[in-house]
């Protein structure tokens, strides 16, 4: 509660001369004026205490400043920055949509199922390298294969011999890595006839080409003992593998017969070995 006092009367000295005009001795006046200074300062104080008086508050201070909230890098995938994420076998698609895979093997090497190129069914061979978290393929026609993480998953883009692999690319296609070994890939076979190997392309579509008659374009599919390759004209290719490596046998029908194949031969995956290519 605030108690209200009347203001304190002013201050008045009575000067010597104003004592002579009013009849006062100055030595009067003296003492006056000593006994308004005396009990002055005490009623001041007084009076600011009953009157609920206080210190002023100080100024609040300022809030202290707190360091930015981090930045977030909305809208950037995740990239894959491991090189061990990369060996395997990729599938993507071609500008006409059909699809081939490119076999990253831990070694540098890297071989294509793609056989509209100059190599055909023997596919593309070229190395590996990984760079800012992307797969790098440069194969040996001088196209240039990248594979990098986008969003969720993965994207593969072509680039035309010479070209800026920071600019724009010839053709852009989904991305995925199978799980898993596969059969999917280039296989060097048994020798021909007229000295030449023969070689067969299988990619996870269930697609299967054969450099038989300059080309041939069968299906193959996984069974319990390797990949059987059905052809047009009747025979029956078998990769399996074997204590000594892979291995290729061949027969006529729809059935291999119990007795012995007319035809058994290593089969070699292209790029499990070393080849030299100048990409």
């Amino acid at each position: 509660m605030t108690i209200r006092l009347p203001a304190p009367a002013p201050y008045k000295f009575v000067s010597h001369a104003a004592a002579l005009q009013k009849g006062v001795a100055p030595r009067v006046a003296d003492a006056e004026n000593r006994i308004r200074m005396k009990f002055a300062p005490p009623l001041l104080l007084a009076a600011l205490l009953l009157s609920g008086c206080s210190r002023p508050a100080p100024p609040a201070s300022a809030p202290t400043p707190q360091p930015p909230a981090e930045e977030k890098r909305a809208g950037v995938p995740p990239v894959a920055v491991d090189p061990g994420a990369f060996p395997g076998t990729w599938v993507t698609a071609d500008e006409q949509g059909q699809e081939f895979e490119i076999v990253v093997f831990p070694d540098g090497q890297a071989v294509s199922t793609w056989v509209k190129g100059t190599n055909g069914v023997r596919g593309e061979r070229g190395f590996w390298r990984t760079d800012g978290g992307r797969l790098l393929v440069f194969f040996q026609d001088g196209w240039t294969d990248v594979i990098a993480s986008e969003g969720s998953g993965y994207l593969h883009r072509g680039f035309e011999p010479g070209a800026d692999l920071t600019g724009k690319w010839k053709n852009e296609a989904p991305a995925r890595k199978l799980n898993g070994d596969s059969f999917a890939g280039v296989w060097q076979l048994n020798k021909e006839p007229d000295g030449e190997y023969l070689y067969v392309a299988l990619q996870s579509s269930g697609r299967a080409f054969s450099t038989i008659s300059g080309g041939t374009e069968g299906k193959w599919e996984l069974t319990k003992d390797g990949a059987l390759c059905i052809w047009p004209d009747g025979w029956n290719d078998l990769i399996y593998p074997s204590s000594d490596g892979y291995q290729k046998r061949s027969w006529v029908g729809t059935a291999e017969q119990n007795a012995t194949p007319p035809d058994i031969s290593p089969a070699i995956r292209v790029g499990s070995g070393k080849f030299s290519v100048t990409p």
